[in-house]
């Protein structure tokens, strides 16, 4: 409790006192009896709101770590209590009740339109939790915005950066706040919830006149040894998935896919993968690749431009030596 509370609930606790004893224990105040008791009862009122909002901000205080969501709800707990208090006060000293509710709802659209934003990111807020689109440790994408989220706040969601200036999905360093608010009318993208595993691809030159049938079997063999454990894991994960989706492909297996593309040939691997781990996994296929191409006479990587040399004609050269 912060001592302007403490100061209000003093003061109005004075006030309820005074207008009580003159009220109901002097005979000076008897053409103004009802004006008195309105004015008790909405002492009353306003005396009770400085209340609850201690009470709300002390429980705040205490079951809310971040900061920004400790001062948002303070915020939000403060100005719904104040709506309320003062549309009771209305209701005091209003007779007609249709007055007081067209008042109220003047009032209530008033300060909803000030902090819609901050009712959009709670509304935001509670959809993530129940619809469960993502938890903290998915990685996700949200509009430009891509990490794996941290936590999960009641305003707020808290990413730990991949991407922007950093290729192959590995952090960038920095922290992101995406207001919840976007989850009511933008996609979020899921690289991790129900199906844990990615495709990904590695895309090899070859020359023309490379024995391009060795090749593939070459990058199948290598790849599959890498990333065995990840093929089974994926076919369980899809096996379960298949009791909530409708699935049209089990599809896991490595592979090439071949294409021609000018004057070169273009073996396109793909195979699944940890999203997380990509850039490694990535990294040891090609690795591997280049260790055993290298040594193969039978393939040659890269691509053959025709280049013409042309011989220059003779030139006689003489010393000359003018008098």
């Amino acid at each position: 409790m912060n001592g302007r509370n403490n100061f209000a609930i003093l003061l109005f606790t004075i006030i309820i006192l005074i207008l009580s004893y003159f009220n109901y224990f002097t005979g000076y105040t008897e053409n103004y009896e009802i004006l008195l008791v309105k004015l008790i009862q909405a002492s009353l009122i306003v005396l009770f709101a400085y209340l609850l909002d201690a009470f709300f901000e002390n429980i705040i205080q205490k079951r809310v770590n971040d900061t920004r969501d400790r001062y948002t709800l303070k915020k939000a707990s403060s100005i719904f209590i104040t709506l309320l208090a003062a549309g009771l006060v209305l209701i005091v000293f209003l007779k007609e009740t249709t007055t007081v509710i067209i008042a109220y709802g003047i009032f209530s659209a008033g300060v909803v339109i000030a902090l819609q934003d901050v009712f959009r990111n709670f509304a935001g807020g509670i959809i993530i939790l129940f619809s469960k689109s993502f938890r903290a440790g998915d990685r996700i994408q949200m509009g430009e915005c891509y990490g794996d989220v941290l936590d999960i706040a009641y305003f707020h969601t808290t990413l730990m950066e991949i991407r922007e200036w950093i290729d192959g999905d590995q952090y960038s360093g920095r922290i992101l706040n995406v207001p919840n608010s976007f989850i009511l009318n933008n996609t979020v993208k899921n690289y991790t919830k129900d199906f844990s595993f990615i495709w990904d691809e590695v895309t090899i030159i070859l020359a023309p006149g490379s024995n391009w049938k060795k090749a593939k079997k070459i990058a199948l063999d290598i790849t599959n040894e890498l990333i065995k454990d990840y093929v089974e894991h994926s076919k369980k994960e899809l096996a379960s998935m298949e009791q909530k989706y409708l699935l049209t492909s089990y599809d896991v297996e490595t592979r090439v896919f071949m294409q021609i593309e000018g004057d070169r040939i273009e073996m396109h691997l793909r195979y699944v993968v940890d999203p997380k781990k990509r850039r490694h996994f990535n990294d040891m296929i090609v690795l591997s690749l280049l260790e055993v191409f290298v040594n193969d006479q039978d393939i040659i990587i890269g691509s053959i431009s025709s280049v013409e040399v042309t011989k220059m004609p003779e030139v006689d050269i003489r010393s000359y030596s003018g008098t």
